[in-house]
């Protein structure tokens, strides 16, 4: 823990890469892990706070960008770790580490029936990179719906990307898998795939609930609240029967099966 703290904070130019790593761990490792992953970033930030002062630490305000985020996966510890999660973060709240607005959500997730009450958008959409700027849209769409039937294609040249959204989750899913030794035109270099939020939930106000591994948006319930359904499904879906009750005549059914919605 002291080296990678160490490391850490030597690294501090870099710090946006030193907390995405960390985030990746917790969010990837074995939940006997998740605990571990967690006091990890309390050791770096509380190094930082004393090191540089609260006022120049970096790394607690970078954590908190996605840190609803990474408190989903930290609760897919052990049950028993569980009254460890809620420790650290009643010492954060005590040394106001991050604000009570933060610390107070992530606390209502340590309840069970809380961490239900956590609406998937499942995305359908893939991100294409390293693409040939001369790359066609044409080009990928025969290249996808090979595949299966894409809803729409988002080629921007200048970037040497795409966005393909397909109509199922069930496809999109499959072209992930399939298509990630892919190369188009002269590239020699293989195309890189990853899963992208959908259009209706891209906005900077639903990032913190991105899970990029699971190609998922979790949204709190009370988010939902006054939003367009259907506008928030855009580009990915929303499986009626996750729903809150009052809100399950609002949105149409998904034509792709839910057992794909955590692919």
């Amino acid at each position: 823990m002291t080296a990678v703290t160490k490391a850490a904070i030597k690294a501090i130019k870099f710090y946006k890469h030193v907390v995405q790593s960390v985030e990746k761990f917790i969010q990837k490792c074995r939940p006997e892990y998740k605990v571990p992953g967690l006091y990890v970033i309390d050791s770096i930030v509380r190094q930082s706070r004393h090191q540089f002062g609260a006022d120049k630490d970096v790394f607690a305000p970078r954590f908190a960008k996605n840190v609803t985020l990474t408190f989903q996966h930290l609760f897919k510890c052990p049950p028993e770790d569980r009254a460890r999660v809620v420790r650290v973060l009643n010492l954060w709240q005590k040394n106001h580490v991050f604000k009570v607005e933060v610390i107070q959500p992530l606390l209502d997730m340590a309840d069970p029936e809380r961490a239900k009450q956590m609406q998937p958008v499942c995305s359908t959409t893939l991100w294409v990179g390293h693409l040939d700027k001369k790359t066609t849209d044409v080009e990928l769409r025969n290249i996808f719906e090979a595949i299966g039937p894409v809803q729409s294609i988002d080629l921007i040249p200048p970037r040497g990307c795409a966005y393909v959204c397909y109509e199922t989750r069930l496809d999109a899913h499959n072209a992930l898998n399939k298509l990630k030794n892919l190369r188009v035109g002269n590239r020699q270099q293989p195309v890189q795939m990853a899963w992208a939020p959908g259009k209706g939930v891209k906005g900077k106000e639903h990032k913190q609930y991105w899970d990029d591994h699971a190609g998922t948006t979790y949204l709190p319930w009370e988010k939902l609240e006054g939003k367009d359904l259907e506008s928030l499904a855009e580009g990915g879906y929303i499986d009626n029967e996750t729903l809150p009750p009052d809100q399950k005549k609002d949105v149409a059914p998904s034509e792709s099966g839910s057992q794909e919605s955590q692919e």
